[in-house]
């Protein structure tokens, strides 16, 4: 392949790529975006992206993240930049029903792992690579997953040990992870230093999903048994790992206090914004944009009623947009509604802006979108 055919075929991948992230059903929960996955839809998008390599970057959120999330503004870049994100525990699906989302179900990192390794039937093994996790752990993951074969293979296992990302960001590890070319690469290093292990490497990475999933390789390994199904059903799965890890009671209290205290702030925010929800879901969306583009920025001026759907124009509209490469300017004069599954979008085409270094800017903004935006904990700019 000649250098010119190579980057024909590199923008065809980014425009594809593109099109494909603002396809997703996503709604914004506290400043992230979170996909609305069955379990099932989630494997088989896993599989499809796996297949088309381009290391994509899988993120459970569960109490823990949101909280880092709200305390580490690079932690929350790092979730915004990824892929696909899905909801791991169920205190944020029960937050999720609350703000009127139709969240389908529960997608751990722990069960999918779980769930690919049990399934029979897989037509081939998904590959997986062990990064990181406690000493010794991810080598015994590793033949565990091999002594039982299924819908995994692993294909190999490291310890970086202690150290900065940058230490454990050499060539040698990145040349010993992508010598196996892996479908997953499971990484395990504390979820902050390991997002930013992600961040760092993940356009070096030949694999076709990276994903933070810390406690998955002690389960694998079988050092830490996963609470029984009707635990992790009534969403007291906290309660084993505590009796397991009471390391972990500190942190479960103070990531728990964190979201109270956010959720007490925000209640009469809520309020406010289930009501204008219910009063404008009687009426019909609009889907009407003005738009206005010269060669350095693009200007939109939307409708009053902005509701998302699957098959909503607005989609296309900013995938457009956001591959011009052009600043873009959003006039929200008019509106006096907007839906959590349109800030989700937002969401995304800031992660794009962000990429091509383009920017993005809210204009003509009024007290009530202002504060629909605070509620989901989206800046103004």
């Amino acid at each position: 392949m000649t250098a010119s055919q190579l980057t024909s075929f590199q923008a065809c991948f980014i425009v594809n790529s593109i099109e494909e992230d603002f396809q997703r059903d996503v709604y914004c929960l506290f400043g992230l975006p979170i996909d609305n996955l069955s379990m099932a839809e989630a494997r088989a998008l896993i599989r499809q992206k796996a297949k088309q390599g381009g290391a994509s970057v899988l993120s459970t959120v569960n109490v823990n993240w949101m909280a880092l999330s709200l305390a580490n503004p690079e932690f929350r870049a790092a979730i915004l930049n990824s892929d696909i994100v899905t909801l791991d525990g169920n205190p944020l699906l029960w937050l999720s029903k609350l703000f009127g989302f139709p969240m389908k179900e529960l997608v751990s990192g722990s069960t999918l792992m779980q769930e690919f390794h049990r399934d029979k039937t897989a037509e081939r093994p998904l590959t997986i690579f062990l990064f990181g996790g406690e000493e010794g752990a991810a080598r015994r993951a590793m033949d565990n997953i091999n002594r039982d074969p299924g819908g995994l293979r692993a294909v190999g296992a490291l310890n970086p040990g202690f150290g900065t990302v940058e230490e454990m960001s050499s060539d040698h590890v990145i040349a010993a992870i992508n010598k196996t070319e892996p479908d997953i690469v499971l990484v395990a290093l504390g979820a902050e230093k390991g997002m930013r292990w992600i961040e760092h490497n993940r356009h070096r990475l030949n694999a076709g999903i990276i994903s933070h999933l810390g406690a998955t390789i002690n389960f694998l390994a079988g050092t830490v048994q996963r609470a029984p199904y009707l635990f992790r059903k009534c969403g007291m799965e906290w309660i084993w790992r505590i009796f397991q890890e009471p390391k972990l009671f500190s942190r479960y209290l103070l990531d728990g206090l964190a979201m109270l205290r956010m959720l007490a702030i925000r209640l009469p925010l809520l309020r406010q914004y289930l009501s204008l929800q219910k009063l404008f879901s009687r009426e019909q969306a609009d889907a009407n944009v003005g738009r206005k583009e010269n060669d350095r920025e693009i200007t939109l001026s939307f409708g009053h009623n902005l509701r998302t759907t699957i098959d909503s124009p607005f989609r296309a509209l900013f995938s457009a947009c956001a591959g011009s490469g052009k600043c873009l300017t959003l006039n929200f004069k008019k509106i006096e509604f907007l839906n959590s599954a349109f800030i989700g979008l937002l969401l995304i085409l800031m992660k794009h802006q962000q990429r091509t270094d383009s920017k993005l800017k809210f204009s003509n903004m009024h007290s009530r979108l202002t504060r629909i935006l605070k509620l989901f904990l989206i800046e103004k700019n």
